[in-house]
């Protein structure tokens, strides 16, 4: 008898955060699928898994409503059944600073410890291509691998490559040739499972490495509670595949490694998959604000603050509070402006906050230091690394 082909089914959401409706209005439906997830996965051992997109805000969005249900959130991430980020924001990658994805990668990352630790992966489900140091971002942090979609080149024709940076950097991508929801909305029936699992293992073979990945998800999506038994039924029907309900990181332990093909540099193609390649020049207001607060912050809030402050009264928190405001903006949907004008108005609204906190603390740190002179008069600061 032939083996059975592997089909490792990960259930997931894709969440963005706001995009075709506000944040608020999303975030009401967000607070039904948690409510209606926590408990499916306590009282139903076949519902082993679930992802919740690799991002930490929806955790934080969540818990503001239902704060009363963070120990079973905590209880179900450190089992290994719910896995949470590494990031705190699937962010786009091109249009903010790499401060900005460095800063997200790590309050991603400190959220998650909260919560045992944050997935082993470093998802990229839905980003608008990819910037070619990512490799080597995900290996500073510890990751050596990564699942992404959009933008991989014609050049690659297998599930799994050898992605490297500039720098020699690499780690091994999986490729979602059809996307994050090829697995989205499965039948409540058992032969009608095994028929679309068929036709789908058909249309991507000619790509296929190793098992099958399965993504049991799409966007804004709830969980389906009859997945755990649909899969056993299928698996007692017929001899061809084998489900298992799994997450990335052991999905990917199971994949081959050896002689992949591999790239270099950045992932800007959209010879598969629409990378929205007008999102770079739409509401130049919105990219010309990200860029003025990001640099006020890298440029002017936190070194003035580090070298003329007090020492002992460094504004970590308020640093803190004007970097959340950048990172929840680099959300790829909110960052390229292409939602509804009440999402627009509040990526705004969040740069303004950000700015003028920014523009606060280098004020108070260079009125500190001038106030610290022994001779009274004009003094001027160069920030600049030039003279």
């Amino acid at each position: 008898m032939a083996e059975r082909q592997h089909i490792a089914v990960v259930p997931h959401t894709h969440w963005d955060r706001e995009w075709y409706e506000p944040y608020q209005v999303f975030r009401f439906k967000l607070v039904e699928l948690l409510d209606r997830l926590l408990p499916l996965m306590e009282q139903d051992p076949s519902y082993k898994r679930f992802l919740l997109d690799g991002q930490m805000a929806v955790v934080d969005d969540y818990l503001e409503v239902r704060p009363e249900n963070e120990d079973r959130l905590r209880a179900l991430a450190t089992s290994g059944r719910l896995t949470m980020g590494p990031w705190y924001i699937l962010m786009d990658e091109f249009l903010v600073s790499a401060e900005t994805i460095i800063r997200n990668l790590q309050l991603g990352i400190d959220t998650g410890a909260r919560f045992g630790g944050v997935a082993e992966v470093g998802y990229l489900p839905d980003m608008f291509g990819h910037i070619a140091q990512m490799p080597q971002l995900l290996r500073a942090a510890g990751f050596a691998d990564t699942v992404l979609w959009r933008g991989v080149p014609s050049a690659i024709t297998k599930t799994g490559f050898t992605w490297v940076a500039p720098d020699g950097t690499d780690v091994r991508a999986e490729y979602l040739v059809t996307g994050y929801g090829n697995g989205a909305s499965i039948p409540n029936d058992a032969a009608s499972l095994v028929r679309r699992v068929a036709d789908h293992a058909e249309e991507v073979s000619s790509f296929l490495l190793g098992d099958l990945l399965f993504m049991n998800g799409s966007d804004h999506l709830r969980p389906q509670p009859f997945l755990g038994a649909v899969l056993r039924e299928a698996n007692a029907l017929q001899d061809d595949f084998h489900f298992e309900v799994t997450s990335l990181a052991n999905h990917l332990a199971r994949a081959p490694r050896e002689g992949l093909e591999t790239w270099h540099g950045e992932l800007r193609s959209g010879f598969r998959s629409n990378i929205l390649m007008g999102v770079l020049s739409n509401r130049v207001d919105v990219k010309q604000l990200a860029a003025i607060v990001e640099r006020h912050l890298e440029r002017r809030a936190e070194p003035f603050a580090a070298l003329f402050g007090n020492p002992e009264r460094y504004p970590e928190s308020m640093l803190k509070l004007a970097w959340k405001e950048v990172i929840r903006n680099a959300a790829h949907d909110s960052i390229c402006a292409c939602s509804v004008a009440d999402v627009i108005n509040a990526v705004l609204h969040r740069f303004n906050e950000a700015r003028a906190i920014s523009e606060g603390l280098a004020e108070r740190a260079l009125t500190s230091f001038g106030t610290s002179l022994r001779d009274s008069g004009i003094y001027v600061v160069n920030p600049s690394a030039r003279t």
